[in-house]
């Protein structure tokens, strides 16, 4: 495996990470996951896009132009010859300065980018046959929509799911259905698509921009409202959607049958729809 190790491209062994990263120290950073198709990026611009503006809400200075961060990112996938994986892009505050909460002003800092590429497929078994999920309590602060590094409840999440021999976890604050632990979570009800609203208490996938897209496409209304669990429980569709998974239909939520207990007609259009999104953008 190629990395990309503060600008250069390199081997494993020539990462050589400084303990006083603030990304180690405070997971003070940003990241992004982009899906790779055919050997080409798909999304790349809205990946990009929501880097920067992560990057802004928590005034991190990237040092870099836009148009750098898209070279190097298909550098990336070139380097490690990916057909189909992702590519993985980290940048930390910086490592310069010995351990300390506050920060150098804009300015002054000088970020460490880090990456990676993954050869890797779509699990195409759980679009077919759905999957099942549990339930847990959203434990994040109210910086959602940016992409931290600070993961530590999604990672909690995760084990909860990973003890239950179960794959996808969704989480819930003061009883209102909020993500899955690296995605966001849609309903169905009656032909009609609800999910949760952009804002500090999510992050606003990638996926969904495509989505949105899709839905227009099929004139099926969709509602970015805040919705309930119960009214989760009761849906007649339940999907989770991220950058790998892409869409993936949830038949069981903690022990409760959704709907018809398969994928559903709303889902299959959906799904549909969207691989012919990443069909014109990769493979044409």
């Amino acid at each position: 495996m190629i990395y990309l190790w503060k600008g250069n491209f390199v081997e494993e062994q020539d990462v050589h990470i400084n303990p006083q990263d603030r990304a180690y120290m405070f997971g003070d950073g940003i990241y992004e996951v982009i899906h790779v198709y055919n050997g080409k990026l798909f999304g790349l611009k809205e990946h990009l896009d929501r880097l920067f503006r992560s990057a802004e809400l928590i005034e991190l200075n990237l040092n870099k132009p836009y148009e750098y961060f898209v070279e190097i990112s298909r550098e990336l996938v070139s380097q490690n010859n990916i057909e189909n994986g992702y590519i993985y892009l980290q940048v930390s505050r910086g490592d310069s300065v010995l351990r300390n909460h506050g920060f150098a002003d804009y300015n002054e800092q000088h970020s460490v980018l880090y990456g990676f590429a993954v050869s890797s497929v779509v699990n195409t078994k759980q679009q077919i046959e759905g999957t099942k999920s549990i339930l847990y309590p959203d434990l994040r602060s109210l910086l959602c929509n940016v992409k931290s590094l600070n993961l530590l409840p999604n990672c909690l999440a995760k084990h909860a799911a990973q003890k239950a021999h179960i794959s996808k976890v969704i989480m819930i604050r003061d009883g209102i259905v909020t993500e899955e632990k690296s995605g966001n979570v849609f309903i169905v009800k009656n032909h009609e698509v609800y999910t949760h609203p952009d804002g500090c208490k999510i992050l606003p996938g990638i996926t969904k921009i495509y989505i949105r897209k899709v839905l227009a496409d099929l004139s099926i209304p969709l509602h970015e409202v805040e919705f309930t669990q119960d009214q989760l429980l009761h849906a007649d569709e339940v999907w989770v959607t991220d950058t790998n998974s892409e869409i993936v239909p949830i038949i069981e939520v903690a022990g409760y049958q959704i709907g018809q207990g398969k994928p559903g007609e709303v889902y299959k259009e959906t799904l549909k729809k969207y691989h012919e999104y990443i069909n014109q953008e990769c493979f044409e």
